[in-house]
């Protein structure tokens, strides 16, 4: 396991547990994201509305809520309260693919609705500076 895997996982998990989010990728993501978004309709049966999809020129994908931004992969660093997996246009295709594998996965095991699925880390609260410390150790690539 890399640096980037249990945040990854983080930012999943934060897509499947809030409802009202923003999905926002670059053009190329969109059609994948879409996917993702029914997939969430069809498997989460307690969220009233999928994701809204918007895509934008920069290559940096954010998931944002009602609250606020939850999770950004590449560009700028954000607040200590965002799940950040710093990356950039060399590696961003490769950690979208990862993310959202590690999204369907989720929704296949019945996350949110059920008991230590959401895999390690998953039942305590995040720790994003650790997750930061990781990540930046093992800079580079996915």
């Amino acid at each position: 396991m890399d640096g980037k895997a249990p945040c990854i996982a983080e930012a999943a998990r934060r897509l499947l547990r809030t409802e009202g989010l923003t999905l926002r990728v670059p053009r190329l993501f969109t059609e994948r994201a879409e996917v993702l978004a029914l997939s969430i309709n069809d498997g989460i049966a307690k969220l009233i509305l999928e994701p809204t999809i918007e895509h934008w020129m920069q290559w940096v994908v954010e998931i944002e809520g009602p609250e606020g931004i939850l999770a950004r992969f590449g560009g700028e660093e954000p607040e200590m309260d965002v799940c950040w997996i710093p990356d950039d246009e060399n590696w961003l295709e490769k950690t979208w693919a990862r993310f959202t594998r590690q999204a369907d996965d989720l929704i296949a095991a019945g996350y949110p609705g059920c008991v230590g699925c959401g895999g390690p880390g998953s039942e305590g609260p995040w720790d994003e500076v650790a997750s930061r410390a990781r990540a930046g150790a093992n800079a580079g690539g996915t």
